[in-house]
């Protein structure tokens, strides 16, 4: 029988740094017997639909 890969808590941590140190917001971290997904919330979220009728905001730049 194979064993399955196992992902340390400092992997993790190491993985989760690297995403915030990049600007990244992480919104979920999944974790599963084949290995660790961040969800990172500007990719993998879906825009949510605005409920008011006044003009959007424009976006603010990250740099």
């Amino acid at each position: 029988m194979t064993r399955r890969a196992t992902v340390t808590e400092t992997e993790l941590k190491r993985a989760l740094k690297a995403a915030i140190e990049r600007g990244l917001t992480v919104s979920e971290i999944i974790v599963t017997a084949e290995g660790v997904r961040l969800k990172l919330g500007s990719v993998d979220e879906k825009q949510k639909p605005v409920e008011d009728k006044a003009p959007l905001a424009w976006p603010k730049r990250t740099s």
